[in-house]
């Protein structure tokens, strides 16, 4: 049984990783935009396996569009919710971090689709709600731009608007 005491440790703890993940970024001279379009060029073909086509030109064009249309999205939140995801996509962007976060060996721009979809499974069913909530978080940046493109809506059963 989950207590109040454990999530608070998780939430401290979380907020404690972040901090110190975001300040060692920095500290090294990361470029957070570079970090953050090499992280979601990784998991974009890991989140939507199997809805992208698999001719490599129009696969590649692809994920091309929904990596715009998701910097788009992310530029369109909230500044303090743009500030949590640059924490995060900085925190993934650091080899040792995204070692012992995320279990991926290698560079994102290396990692296969099934070792970032491993990855995102162990966060969707991770013990900390903290990672939990980060796995919607990045599953959802990718999902909304690419259901936002009316050549998708049909895999979805959505006709369009009235």
């Amino acid at each position: 049984m989950v207590t109040r005491r454990t999530v608070l440790k998780a939430g401290l703890g979380g907020a404690v990783l972040l901090a110190l993940g975001s300040t060692a970024a920095l500290l090294i001279g990361r470029d957070p935009v570079r970090d953050r379009e090499q992280v979601l060029r990784a998991l974009i073909p890991a989140v939507l396996d199997g809805a992208l086509p698999l001719d490599e030109p129009q696969r590649s064009a692809a994920i091309s569009a929904t990596l715009n249309d998701t910097l788009v999205a992310l530029n369109a939140l909230a500044p303090e919710t743009q500030r949590e995801l640059a924490q995060l996509f900085a925190l993934l962007a650091l080899p040792p971090l995204r070692r012992v976060l995320a279990g991926v060996p290698v560079n994102w721009n290396s990692a296969s689709v099934a070792e970032v979809s491993e990855f995102l499974s162990s966060w969707r069913t991770h013990r900390l709600g903290l990672l939990q909530g980060a796995y919607h978080g990045l599953n959802e940046l990718v999902i909304g731009p690419w259901y936002a493109q009316p050549g998708h809506w049909e895999a979805i059963g959505y006709a369009g608007p009235p």
